[in-house]
């Protein structure tokens, strides 16, 4: 119960991030639109990003926001909302127009890039804060106000806003380049001629955020925010991931169906996201620059704007096939997508750009299967391929490709003429060849126990699979270790290593639970692009090909594709022993 509700407040605080509060229908009055307090710029403009809820129409939002329903359509070409008009979910750009009527309280909306825009600097209200002279100045006394910086924010571009000099700013504020952060409190001088002509003198420092941090899927911590309670894990984790200074800052979205319909799946993804927090709070300890933003996707919507996928180094999700490719279509290519779980993207790295096919597909799985076979193979071994009776797969297929590139030699046949075939002289090393969906699981069952009922009777006989010949519950464990078991896999999680026994101990302390595969995913996933777009920067993927990384359930060895995207094609060998012991042997 414990556990649950962990996942339950986890899963409300992200949702009540993502998205606004929709009325019952038992409060439903009319399509109220609320203008939303989140903008975005693109192509040189400034947009509302506007959510769209439950029963509201073009022409309600229209009317909210004081533009035309061209307008709306003309802004939203990838929408095509003239045919297909509007659906709840979907993210509509909205021009920004000064007289734009605020006439409701705005909505808090799904991301932590809300903006304020203000009007011009004679109808700022400003924040006046008295100032004690600086040991650094002659002539310091004087007043200033605060401006917190937004992500699209620039210097000169804050200067012209204000009407002072990019200079003043500067040098009343301590800095020695142009460089800001998003949430930095800028000194804005109201007597902006008192701070020109005097650069920065040696000694002073640049003003850095104080709470330039964010923390994983919830919005950061702002003066204006109640103080979270104390005592809760929930806090300390919060706490932990505050962004702290680093090589170079690291910014991330996040694209999963947190609210997913099965069960199952919502906890698989909330586990992923749970992993990848927890390797944000190490990376973070190690003062790595974390700004990352999470998005629920489920139920096909993809409320996520070009805009903020350009401004990621990378992004994490989605994690369907269908899904990775529209969220390609909406970053344009302008974004590096990790496609963290479904070995099926392979086909879309190959024909799309930028994108990071993370399991290591199971072709590359059937070649290293393969090799692994022939470097065993001896004297007097035969290697024997086993496909069922009437069934045409891509799987055989390609194990037939690699055995005859291979130049392996080796017979195929059906369960039924497998025994006749066996030597008695050798290892017969054994291939299960066959498409692994749910109408293969009783040709495996069967196979799998005739192969331990002739084990010692037609010589020695040792299988060789991919993954997912593990994935199947229905198939005994102890004939896997009697056949001995050689399976080259994407995933697996030597529970000897200090590394793994370190993950456990912290996950079960924050989580109160056992970390599952997707767990392990998600920490594998952002320790690995986390480090590297740390310490490379924006040329973060010039280095994907030159890196490997080994993680606590998966290595990366990434190769890139004539597409420019990348497939991962790191696996790692274990051995099912006689004694039920599992080896990783590479």
């Amino acid at each position: 119960m414990k556990t649950m509700l962990r996942y339950a407040l986890a899963a409300t605080l992200i949702l009540s991030v993502l998205f606004p509060t929709v009325l019952t229908a038992q409060e439903y009055i009319a399509p109220q639109v609320v203008i939303s307090k989140d903008k975005v710029r693109t192509g040189g403009k400034i947009y509302y990003a506007h959510p769209v809820l439950e029963r509201q129409t073009l022409y309600s939002i229209s009317k909210a926001y004081g533009v035309t329903q061209e307008e709306i359509i003309e802004a939203n070409p990838l929408l095509n909302l003239e045919k297909e008009g509007l659906k709840k979910g979907q993210v509509l750009l909205i021009p920004f127009k000064e007289e734009t009527t605020q006439s409701a309280q705005p909505q808090d909306v799904q991301e932590e890039i809300t903006v304020e825009t203000p009007a011009p600097r004679e109808n700022v209200e400003k924040e006046k804060v008295s100032k004690k002279a600086s040991r650094n100045r002659d002539s310091a006394d004087g007043e200033y106000f605060i401006h917190k910086v937004r992500w699209y924010d620039d210097l000169d571009a804050i200067a012209k806003k204000y009407g002072v000099s990019k200079e003043s700013i500067k040098n009343i504020n301590k800095m020695t380049s142009d460089k800001i952060y998003r949430k930095q409190e800028l000194k804005i001088p109201t007597d902006p001629a008192a701070w020109e002509g005097s650069s920065v003198k040696e000694g002073d420092t640049q003003t850095t955020p104080s709470t330039e941090a964010t923390a994983i899927g919830f919005p950061a911590t702002t003066g204006e925010e109640e103080n979270p309670s104390e005592g809760g894990q929930e806090d300390g984790i919060l706490d932990d991931l505050f962004v702290r200074e680093g090589n170079h800052k690291v910014n991330i979205s996040m694209l999963l169906p947190f609210s997913a319909p099965k069960s199952g799946d919502r906890t698989s993804f909330m586990d992923l996201y749970c992993g990848s927090l927890l390797a944000a709070r190490e990376l973070g300890a190690e003062g790595v620059n974390l700004d990352i933003h999470s998005y629920d996707i489920a139920g096909g919507n993809m409320p996520v704007t070009r805009e903020r996928l350009s401004e990621s180094d990378f992004t994490i999700g989605p994690v369907s096939k269908t899904d990775v490719a529209k969220a390609s279509r909406i970053s344009e290519g302008d974004s590096w997508i990790v496609s963290p779980l479904d070995m099926q993207v392979e086909p879309l790295a190959d024909t799309l750009s930028k994108i990071i096919q993370a399991p290591t597909p199971t072709s590359v799985q059937i070649r290293d299967m393969v090799q692994w076979i022939k470097s065993d193979l001896g004297r007097g071994d035969k290697v024997i391929v086993v496909t069922p009776a009437s069934q045409h797969s891509a799987y055989h297929d390609m194990v037939e490709s690699e055995m005859e590139n291979a130049g392996l030699a080796h017979s195929t046949t059906t369960l039924g003429s497998m025994k006749a075939l066996m030597t008695s002289q050798g290892t017969n090393r054994i291939v299960l060849s066959c498409d692994y969906t749910e109408r293969s699981t009783v040709f495996l069952i069967e196979a799998v126990r005739n192969l331990f009922m002739s084990a010692g009777r037609s010589g020695s006989i040792v299988l060789y699979s991919t993954s997912r010949i593990r994935t199947y519950d229905q198939i005994d464990v102890e004939q896997l270790h009697k056949l001995n078991l050689h399976a080259s896999v994407t995933y697996f999680v030597d529970y000897n290593s200090k590394k793994t026994k370190d993950f456990l101990l912290q996950y079960r302390a924050l989580y109160n639970t056992e970390p599952s595969r997707s767990a392990y995913s998600g920490y594998d996933l952002m320790m690995f692009f986390g480090n590297l777009a740390n310490k490379y920067g924006k040329k973060w993927p010039k280095a994907l090909h030159k890196v490997d990384f080994d993680g606590l359930q998966s290595d990366f060895k990434l190769e890139r594709t004539p597409s420019g995207s990348y497939i991962n094609n790191a696996v790692r060998r274990v051995v099912y022993n006689p004694d039920y012991s599992i080896t990783l042997v590479r």
